[in-house]
């Protein structure tokens, strides 16, 4: 199978156990662990990466406060990202970059 230039494996993901003793069937199994058992730790982990490619750094614990609203407005809003995208804008940390050119 070739997309776009780029060959990729079109192998069928089978049952496979994970760390936790959880057994999940193919893709759709991982994507109704995540959503039933893991949604708290997989939407604080999307907050954080994102976050730290906006800002161009490590997340910092001073980013935790921005990190824990962008959570509250995602659950609030259906889980649009666009709500975490204009909290990270609009927030301090990546209003006023250091090192940036003004």
């Amino acid at each position: 199978l070739i997309v776009t230039g780029v060959q990729t494996c079109a192998l069928p993901i089978s049952t496979s156990k994970l760390p936790d003793g959880t057994e999940i069937d193919g893709i759709e199994g991982l994507r109704q662990y995540l959503l039933e058992s893991r949604r708290e730790d997989f939407l604080r982990q999307f907050c954080r990466k994102l976050t730290g490619y906006a800002l161009g750094r490590s997340v910092q614990l001073s980013d935790r406060p921005l990190i824990d609203e962008m959570i509250v407005q995602l659950k609030a809003n259906r889980y649009h990202i666009n709500h975490a995208i204009e909290m990270i804008v609009c927030s301090p940390q990546f209003r006023e970059l250091r090192g940036r050119d003004r």
